[in-house]
């Protein structure tokens, strides 16, 4: 090989290095929207993991459900709730919860605590995946039938023209075993022991079980669910997106129940509930079914109940215009449907885009034995700062038992 041939290929290669070597390590600044799609991860990030864990970490112990601390209803009046457990710092496998609240109206102390243990090998914290826990629970504590969140401060703002309100002392245990397939089985024994159950109607409170008699309810069944693997596109959208936490999955739950009251009865309760978010990038589709079914014969004021709440704040997945006249059914199916815009309609203005908004239209339905459907529909604009929101609420039923209001206006929070 000539001097000239070896010069050029040793020309040639020192050449193609250094244009390898500038293509892959050179240094090229982040451009504005690379710099801004960061942030948003970012941001979403955090605001994601302080709103939906809701918990302050203070060493080994971290205080829960933040947003639980005030509220207010009018039998406790404000309601003042402390709750706290233990995190990994403390063990991976055993978790001791508490929890204690005061009622400024009826002066009563409420308090529970739970211990629960995880028997998976490699557990990397109590109800990791795939968990096999037991949990043990014990609570004196009021409860609402048709408003699970009752206590959380933002929906106790607002009417409270008609609820059903009660207080009970809970004993709960249960084994959680899941398994990779995302199969989880849940056997459960519960009791429980009902001692106030109160209907607050537009003022006047009546007591509905009798003087000196509590009503006793034993109950043991089986809990099945399946929730698919995570993608990650939507693991992307719920971290780096504006919509709210969607969680595809399907349960059946089944109990036997046997209660004492006057006399004693003994029934069967079945119960689903089903929901799957549907991706059209941008946009989404949410669909959510509920129900359930007794049977047998139990007292009036164990019967199912939908989720409705009159409140200032939007009930995002129950109804907000529901008031009827009578709110516990035997059977009962409830349905959500929402389509998510995404920005699709206000990114189209500059200034009102970095907001980061969503549009939204959903239906909800209830389908009952003893009434006719009742509907109601909702449009507006959510996650407005991460939280914030509008909805514009209309009722669409043929029958008005309890004269419901026709349209709502609610502010909508996505905590």
């Amino acid at each position: 090989m000539d001097k000239k041939r070896l010069t050029f290929i040793v020309l040639l290669l020192a050449l193609s290095f250094k244009m390898f070597a500038q293509e892959n390590y050179s240094y090229q600044p982040l451009t504005k929207s690379e710099q801004a799609q960061i942030n948003n991860i970012v941001y979403g990030n955090n605001v994601n993991n302080f709103l939906v864990n809701n918990a302050i970490h203070i060493g080994p112990v971290d205080l829960t459900d933040i947003t639980n601390i005030i509220s207010y209803n009018p039998i406790e009046g404000t309601r003042i709730r402390l709750s706290a457990q233990t995190n990994n710092t403390f063990s991976k496998r055993l978790a001791f919860r508490g929890m204690v609240a005061f009622g400024t109206e009826d002066l009563e102390f409420k308090y529970g605590a739970g211990v629960a243990y995880n028997f998976a090998k490699n557990a990397k914290s109590v109800y990791s995946f795939p968990a096999s826990t037991l949990s043990l629970n014990y609570s004196h504590n009021s409860f609402m039938p048709s408003a699970s969140n009752y206590d959380v401060a933002y929906y106790s703002i607002g009417s409270w023209d008609r609820f059903y309100f009660g207080k009970q002392d809970e004993v709960s245990l249960n084994f959680l075993q899941q398994f990779p397939n995302g199969l989880s089985i849940t056997p459960f024994a519960n009791f429980n022991r009902i001692y106030s159950y109160l209907l607050y109607d537009h003022g006047m409170i009546t007591e509905l079980l009798l003087s000196g008699k509590d009503l006793k309810n034993y109950s043991t069944g089986l809990e099945l669910s399946w929730s698919p693997k995570i993608t990650q596109k939507s693991l992307f959208n719920i971290v780096n997106s504006r919509f709210y936490s969607f969680h595809s999955g399907v349960s059946l739950s089944y109990s036997y129940n046997y209660q004492e009251y006057i006399d004693s009865r003994s029934y069967n309760r079945v119960a689903l509930s089903a929901q799957h978010r549907f991706y059209f990038n941008p946009m989404a589709l949410d669909i959510k079914v509920s129900g359930g079914k007794i049977f047998g014969e139990s007292f009036d004021y164990m019967y199912f109940s939908p989720n409705y709440r009159v409140s200032s704040i939007s009930n995002m997945f129950g109804f907000n215009l529901y008031s009827p006249s009578e709110m516990r059914f035997k059977e009962y199916l409830q349905t959500f449907t929402q389509i998510n815009f995404g920005g699709v309609l206000m990114d189209n203005i500059p200034w009102f885009k970095n907001f980061r908004p969503n549009e939204f239209l959903n239906l909800k339905a209830l389908f009952t034995a003893n009434y006719d459907p009742y509907f109601e529909a909702g449009v507006g604009i959510d996650h407005i700062f991460g939280f914030l929101g509008v909805e514009v609420i209309k009722r669409i039923c043929k029958e008005n038992p309890y004269q419901m209001p026709e349209w709502g206006f609610k502010i909508r929070c996505t905590l």
